[in-house]
């Protein structure tokens, strides 16, 4: 070993930067989305949205991306100098070219402002009367009463100058205005103006701020002042104030004061300023409005560097930007100097002293600039260990060791034994190497070691030196190797880092997580008990007993006796993550990079710099997200969002896209959302958006709730019902047409058939009555003619009479056979062939008489064969009546059919015995044969004797 190997430090070629440290903050700017960096106003709604006016557009941010709006939206003007959220759902918008309101996402103008068209609108205020007031660059300030009242005040009023920058209304009802020559009051219908005679520093103010105490604050180009019971006290930059070129003021809920100027902002709090610029981390140092939303986050627009939000001082950042060599942080370490040693992989190592940094690398005599770990030992010496060898630094001298003596290069771990002069090395690959009295001691697999790769060491109070390896954990205890594995309840045997905590309890990271030593055994907690990531790069703990867990998604903030007793609550949250959103440099971490300084603070090394968080100064959120649907898709169509929301049944896929609004932490949103009616219950996602598929139709309600980093979940879910409609073919009206179309199948079906049968039964009827005709009648014709042939002969006398009476008979059954025939017979079934019957019997039966026939009908509809007959019958018998017992001169014949029945009439104007016409068989077989046609006869005898016949539905 070479000792005394020493390089003196090249001060006058160190690298020093001056307040090199940063505070986080977020910026958005043109290349986020941001329609111009020049930012003059913000604002934020009662949906939680942030509304940021630039020279050119304006502006609606979520946390995640930007909406923006301009003429062609309906903006009276691009450039947007002034915003006022009322609480009713209205952002008024004051242009260069006058005021737009906005509903609903929609803007539009108010008719009765039609004469601020020319003005630009400074300011916009809402009083305690609900009246509005708007300030104006050179045109003094409007009143408007939200009626048709629209008054102006100018200089020639009482207002200090017609150019005013802001209004407020105090606790008294008292407006204040702050204008371009001085503070304007009006009390009382009354205005006053204080100026630089009454103790302001400049005359030209920006604006006004009031807080819970009454005190008014005013933001002047000479400084800030107060104004209480018309005195006024003013800070300038002799009091620590940035600058004093004030261009807006914000209040807090503790009444401190965020100030944005011209060169920089400044926090104001117990007398005391609070500076932030550029160096700092601002993106601008020309701040033109500042404001506080409701998660209590500060927000200033710039000129020209966009908006930022200041992520609060819990975290201080130190990267490449503010002087690091390399942003990739191997180790952090302390000596006994108070002074803070960070290591790169690349860069060496940089020491920071009172906010300056220095840098040692190999050309001030490191052995190598890749440096794994550093420690400091009980000496006050620095161990470094790195990818080439050790080199221990200390009084400004380097002391390296060469391959001779330490041939084993890779040094990942580094653990000074406490009371010893003596240290471990833990080496990639070669196992730990022990240096004591001067001499190196080497312990490998061959020794009982799990695995040669060693990176992670932790000493106990009792002396126990614990080795974390790729292989396991290791206990030196009493000259004896004791090694746990999986076996022994560890979720991985990659250890990364080992901790002994508070309460002297043994802690590991791993590759799959981490675990508790405990009864010999372990603990352990992976992803599946709610670890946010398995990878666990190292754990730290803080003086209130959290611990913090290095992974590849940021920081896991861990309470264990939460855990223990299962009491997840938003105070008693078990994880939480700490990542780029609240400050980190990166939320990529690094193995062992991890650090707790002697004021409790904890150092995050990570690929992109190295993190110094305040765990006293722990941000938190106790407000919960506002959380909105922003956008349904249709089958990759978006849809408009409004009740009753109907979707076809072909459109397989429904996408709803919602936003939970947290600015502190944005992309830690968590959501919890279900739909209602589809059996399922709450399903939790860290993603925006959530598809379903294939739905059934039926009636639903989609509900989304919002979470933030803090575990506050928001207290009313946002929903959309909508209903998918069945496919046509289950719709109640296809259903009805199919009935409809069942029903005309089975009743053409039916009546084809019936129609075939009565085509079938015609044919047989004709053929019957053929059949009849033919043959009965011709028999019965041949024997009337038999008949009378053999009565011209001789016959004996007996025989004359029954000749006779088979002569008669055969001509009467052929005439009854004639009328059956005709009945019988299909192609004698409509009211004309009815009619045309029933005249020529009358022409036979009564061809003295004078007849009239009325028949009004349609003679081509058909009748029923029982109706047709026994008409004709009855009809038949009336004519026999009249010719059998009547002396009459005229019969009148009447048939009326229409689709409600018929109605038939025979009338005579014979006097003769009438009694004998009521009576007898005749009478009564009418009267059967109107009953088997459900038809009503009546007979009238009144001026002659009258037959009627009925039937009418």
């Amino acid at each position: 070993m070479k000792k005394g190997i020493s390089v003196l430090l090249l001060l006058l070629s160190m690298t020093t930067i001056v307040e090199a440290q940063t505070y986080p903050f977020r910026t958005y700017s043109i290349e986020n989305g941001l329609s111009e960096s020049v930012v003059n106003t913000i604002t934020q709604d009662e949906d939680g949205y942030l509304w940021i006016g630039t020279g050119y557009g304006l502006n609606r941010f979520d946390g995640i991306g930007f909406k923006n709006y301009y003429v062609e939206d309906g903006l009276l003007n691009n450039s947007i100098q002034s915003l006022y959220a009322d609480g009713e759902n209205e952002l008024w918008i004051g242009t260069e070219g006058g005021v737009n309101v906005m509903r609903k996402d929609s803007i539009h103008t108010i008719p009765e402002l039609q004469p601020l068209a020319s003005s630009s609108i400074l300011s916009i205020y809402k009083d305690s009367q609900n009246e509005f007031w708007f300030t104006t660059d050179g045109e003094g300030v409007w009143h408007w009463d939200r009626s048709e009242q629209l008054t102006q005040y100018r200089e020639v009023h009482g207002m200090g100058s017609n150019r005013v920058r802001d209004v407020l209304e105090d606790q008294e009802g008292v407006i204040w205005f702050a204008t371009r020559d001085g503070l304007t009051k009006l009390d009382d219908g009354n205005f006053r103006t204080f100026t630089t005679q009454h103790g302001l520093p400049d005359n030209r103010l920006r604006d006004l701020a009031l807080t819970e105490n009454g005190t008014l604050w005013v933001a002047s180009r000479g400084g800030l002042c107060t104004v209480s019971e018309d005195e006024i006290n003013c800070f300038t930059q002799r009091d620590g104030l940035i600058n004093n070129r004030i261009q807006s003021i914000s209040v807090d809920t503790d009444n401190n004061l965020w100030l944005g100027t011209e060169e920089g902002a400044s926090y104001f709090s117990n007398g005391e300023f609070e500076n932030y610029s550029v160096d700092e981390g601002l993106s601008n140092n020309i701040i033109y409005t500042t404001y506080y939303d409701r998660e209590g986050n500060i927000w200033l627009g710039t000129f020209g560097g966009g908006v930022s939000m200041f992520m609060g001082d819990q975290i201080q950042n130190y990267t490449i930007e503010n002087g690091l060599p390399n942003n990739v942080v191997t180790s952090i370490a302390e000596d006994p100097l108070g002074q803070y040693w960070i290591s790169t992989y690349g860069g060496g190592i940089t020491r920071v002293k009172n906010n300056d940094i220095e840098t040692l690398n190999n050309s001030d005599g490191l052995v190598d600039n890749k440096v794994y770990t550093m420690e400091t030992d009980a000496l006050g010496r620095l161990l470094i260990g790195t990818r080439w060898g050790l080199s221990i630094y200390h009084e400004n001298t380097f002391q390296n060791f060469d391959e001779d003596d330490l041939p084993h290069r890779k040094i990942r771990a580094i653990l000074p034994v406490e009371g010893e002069n003596e240290f471990w090395l833990g080496t990639y690959g070669q196992g730990i190497i022990q240096f004591q009295d001067g001499k190196f001691n080497q312990i490998t697999e061959a020794d009982g070691l799990p695995n040669n790769t060693v990176m992670a060491f932790e000493q106990s109070n009792e002396g126990t030196i614990w080795a974390g390896t790729y292989g396991g954990l290791s206990r030196f205890q009493d000259d004896s190797v004791t090694n746990y594995t999986i076996q022994d309840g560890l979720p991985h045997n990659g250890i990364l880092d080992v901790l002994i905590d508070n309460r002297g309890e043994l802690w590991v990271t791993t590759f799959g997580g981490i675990a508790r030593f405990a009864d010999d055994g372990f603990e352990s907690i992976t992803p599946e008990e709610g670890l946010p990531d398995e990878v666990c790069y190292f754990m730290e703990q803080d003086e209130r007993g959290i611990f913090w867990i290095g992974t590849t998604q940021g920081v896991v903030r861990f309470d264990y006796q939460a855990y223990q007793s299962g009491d997840e609550s938003t105070d008693k949250q078990i994880f939480r993550l700490l990542t780029t959103d609240q400050g980190l440099t990166s939320n990529e971490m690094n193995a062992g990079a991890s650090f707790k300084d002697s004021r409790g603070r904890l150092w995050f090394g990570s690929v992109g710099g190295v993190s110094v968080f305040d765990p006293s100064k722990e941000k938190v959120s106790k407000t919960a997200p506002k959380v909105h649907i922003e956008n349904i898709s249709v089958s990759g169509q978006r849809v408009p969002i409004k009740e009753p929301l109907d979707i076809e049944s072909d459109n397989q896929n429904i996408t709803f896209e919602f936003i939970g609004i947290s600015f502190t932490a944005p992309h830690q949103v968590k959501y919890r959302y279900r739909l209602k009616n589809s059996n399922e219950g709450w399903q939790e996602t860290t993603q925006s958006s959530v598809r379903y598929s294939a739905l059934m139709a039926g009636d639903y309600t989609f509900e989304v709730k919002a979470r933030n980093f803090n575990g506050e979940w928001s207290s009313e879910a946002a929903n959309i019902s909508f209903s998918v409609q069945a496919p046509f073919w289950l719709r109640w009206w296809f259903i009805a047409l199919v009935i409809i179309a069942l029903a005309g199948i089975i009743l053409f079906i039916y009546n084809y058939y019936r129609v075939k049968k009565m085509i079938e039964m015609e044919r047989m009827r004709v053929q019957i009555a053929s059949d009849l005709h033919d043959d009965v009648g011709s028999a019965l014709t041949e024997i009337a003619l038999q008949s009378d042939f053999l009565q011209t002969m001789e016959v004996p006398n007996k025989l004359e009479d029954p000749l006779k009476q088979i002569g008669a008979q055969s001509r009467k059954i052929v005439s009854s056979l004639d009328d059956i025939v005709w009945s019988i017979d299909a192609r004698n079934d409509t009211i004309g062939d009815l009619t045309d019957r029933m005249q020529d019997y009358v022409n036979n039966v009564l061809p003295d008489r004078k007849v009239f026939y009325d028949f009004d009908c349609d003679m081509q509809q058909q009748l029923d064969v029982s109706v047709k007959e026994n008409l004709y019958l009855i009809f038949k018998e009336a004519v026999n009546n009249i010719a059998k017992h009547s002396n009459a001169e005229r019969v009148d014949v009447k048939l009326i059919a229409d689709g409600s029945g018929f109605t038939m009439g025979i009338k005579d104007n014979g006097t003769g015995a009438s009694g004998s016409r009521k009576s007898g068989q005749g009478m009564r077989n009418m009267r059967m044969r109107a009953k088997r046609i459900d038809a009503e006869i009546t007979f009238n005898n009144k001026n002659g004797f009258e037959v009627i016949v009925e039937n009418r539905n």
